[in-house]
């Protein structure tokens, strides 16, 4: 008997198995009457249209369900912005133009120059005995203004600055006092103080802060201990904050990822399921299902081998 023969008589008793109602049709007839006068038994067939429709009405698997990602949870409730304390002290900010800078750190500068520096600064010592405070800025200004001001000069203008209450331009000069000198106590004094009127409690903690270590003073323990209980209670409520903030990103993190697990495996059962419908049931090589190899129902190829 040929390979390809024996192949093709598998396949057909495969088909059979598959469904054995096909050996009650008139060309497999033979093929019955065979079997049975070898001894073995056929199964009654059903009606052809009754198993059609119990094949149809037999309930389906149902199909795996993709748990759809858990709903975010509300967010936390922000925490309510605390009403502002009232604050005696406070100032408005200052805007500029601030008092002029010196033209330069390094200039060569001539005796006359020199001299002029000097009285004019002293002139401004003598404003502020007078208490003459806008005439004494004017003078300090005049003697920055001829060139290489000191780290002192800045921070007594800052003084003048803080005192005609322009807390901005008193920082302005205690920035400029620190460039030339950056371990400057007055200066880090008077920008702190000058931070504390405006209600910049952190800025004003860390000058102060600062100003103490290089040069401790008495006389700033109160503002220090006001300024910092201020940050104290704003770093805390900041640090609730940031922490509120890095729960929420957390639970959307977790969100995404369950969303894209999901979403992954919705597409590869779609995916599955399309191959699966791309490859039908499983068929019969040469043509079945619809009808036997090489031309079934209708003969066996070849001829039945003989002494079967």
């Amino acid at each position: 008997m040929a390979g390809v023969d024996i192949t093709s008589l598998q396949a057909a008793v495969e088909r059979l198995k598959e469904d054995p109602s096909l050996v009650y049709t008139p060309e497999l007839k033979f093929f019955k009457d065979f079997i049975e006068s070898l001894g073995g038994a056929v199964p009654k067939c059903e009606d052809k249209k009754e198993a059609t429709k119990a094949q149809e009405t037999k309930p389906t698997a149902e199909e795996p369900k993709v748990e759809d990602p858990e709903e975010e949870e509300p967010e936390e409730p922000e925490e309510p912005e605390e009403p502002e304390e009232d604050d005696p002290e406070r100032l408005e900010e200052d805007p500029p133009p601030y008092p002029d800078k010196s033209p330069g750190d390094d200039l060569e500068l001539t005796d006359e120059q020199l001299d002029k520096q000097g009285d004019t600064k002293q002139a401004a010592i003598e404003a502020i005995e007078d208490g003459d405070l806008p005439k004494a800025l004017e003078k300090y200004t005049e003697a920055i203004k001829i060139g290489n001001a000191s780290a002192m000069m800045y921070t007594k203008r800052a003084e003048l600055l803080f005192k005609l209450k322009r807390p901005c331009a008193c920082i302005s000069d205690c920035d400029a006092a620190l460039v030339i000198n950056p371990d400057s106590a007055k200066a880090f004094k008077l920008r702190g103080k000058s931070h504390r009127k405006l209600g910049r409690w952190e800025q004003a903690h860390k000058d102060i802060s600062l100003a103490q270590k290089l040069d401790f003073d008495d006389d700033m323990c109160e503002m220090q201990d006001f300024v910092a209980k201020k940050w104290k209670k704003i770093s805390e409520r900041q640090n609730r904050q940031k922490a509120r903030q890095d729960r929420i990103d957390q639970k959307k993190k977790m969100a995404e990822m369950k969303r894209r697990k999901a979403q992954a495996q919705k597409e590869y059962e779609e995916y599955d399921k399309k191959r699966a419908e791309e490859a039908g049931p499983g068929g019969m090589p040469g043509g079945m299902p619809g009808g036997m190899p090489g031309g079934m129902p209708g003969g066996m190829p070849g001829g039945m081998p003989g002494g079967m």
